[in-house]
């Protein structure tokens, strides 16, 4: 599989998550774990390992820190850390990689911006970029703008006509999301 297909996947996996699959009684909020990594304690200036290297892609990731991936601590780590946390209204600003932050950090990479999103006609972003990727991979030829206009709307009409559950209304909606989930993923 390609990488950009894996990409697609696991986006579209992310997204069944944010939407809220119910598992076994309990809300899918609750069962939901965004985690990037099984953080113990915290991280900060002077931290070393592969946690800090999986921090660093992450948080080059979401704020282009063009940090090196290199699994030490430092302070460009730092300036990138506290960089994220101002951007987050709710974060202390110290530098230091702590619960909240890493919990804020996992779930900006694990939600890939389809946190409860419906996508449909209008909608514009990097989430309607990645469900035309994800389309151009099952061969529906749209074009990757980020806009979903009709050419967008007709390729998932044609997705959701396949499959008898899904209501054929052109609406990326968790249902179509789920089963496109699937299908990329089998």
């Amino acid at each position: 599989m390609n990488k950009l297909k894996k990409l697609s996947a696991t986006v579209l996996t992310a997204s069944v998550l944010l939407l809220g699959v119910p598992a076994g009684g309990v809300s899918a909020q609750e069962s939901i774990n965004y985690s990037i990594f099984d953080l113990q304690g915290m991280l900060k200036q002077g931290s070393k390992g592969e946690n800090v290297k999986i921090m660093q892609r992450a948080l080059n990731e979401v704020m282009g820190a063009e940090l090196s991936e290199d699994g030490i601590f430092g302070p460009n780590t730092k300036t990138a850390v506290m960089a994220f946390q101002k951007s987050k209204k709710t974060l202390k600003v110290d530098g230091i990689y702590g619960p909240n932050t890493h919990a804020e950090l996992s779930k900006e990479i694990n939600s890939f911006g389809f946190e409860n999103t419906v996508l449909k006609v209008g909608s514009r972003g990097e989430a309607v970029k990645t469900l035309q990727k994800a389309l151009n991979d099952m061969s529906y030829n749209v074009t990757v703008d980020g806009i979903y206009g009709p050419q967008t709307k007709g390729a998932v009409i044609k997705f959701q006509e396949r499959f008898p559950e899904l209501k054929n209304d052109g609406i990326f909606g968790p249902k179509t999301k789920a089963v496109m989930d699937k299908v990329l993923n089998d």
